[in-house]
């Protein structure tokens, strides 16, 4: 059984260097999600679309730990058309709901990315914890460095201390 798994869908690579800059920094499981069709050039681009507005589910592959059998799951994809992209969305959809924690990086080019977070939330039933959204260009350019390596501390961290076991009951008198 694995632990901890970082689970990403890339189709021009920007979300495959986040995924692995993460696991370098945490050591964790690496899984990737990947299309059956590949999507290089104008096709591509045409069915990525396509996928988005008439939200259908492509087929996809997936050699890794199944994520109901791990404790944390990162999940790293694109944003596409200002949502979570096709190819993440099914795989999602197919695995939920995840019994461990879940975090989430999506990687944008202009925006959408908190809207795609938002689909994680909803397809996975839980709020990622951390999240975050990078820019593309920030990433080819070594920008979002810093803030990948924060995410890692955060997963780390999250690790090491002890789950909160519920809100505090505060007891009050019946002074007023």
């Amino acid at each position: 059984m694995t632990e901890n798994l970082i689970v990403y869908y890339s189709r021009t690579g920007t979300a495959r260097q986040v995924a692995e800059t993460v696991a370098a920094h945490t050591g964790w499981t690496l899984a990737e999600v990947r299309d059956e069709t590949p999507r290089a050039g104008l096709s591509g681009d045409l069915r990525c679309v396509l996928d988005m507005l008439l939200h259908r589910k492509p087929a996809y592959r997936y050699e890794g730990p199944r994520p109901a059998g791990c404790r944390h799951v990162v999940v790293i994809a694109p944003v596409w058309l200002g949502r979570l992209a096709a190819p993440m969305r099914g795989f999602i959809q197919d695995n939920a709901p995840f019994p461990g924690a879940v975090s989430a990086i999506c990687v944008m080019a202009a925006r959408g990315g908190f809207r795609a977070e938002d689909d994680i939330a909803r397809l996975t039933r839980k709020t990622p914890e951390p999240a975050l959204v990078v820019r593309q260009a920030d990433v080819q350019s070594g920008e979002a460095a810093a803030s990948l390596a924060a995410f890692a501390r955060a997963l780390r961290t999250r690790q090491t201390e002890p789950a909160p076991t519920g809100r505090p009951a505060w007891i009050s008198s019946n002074e007023a």
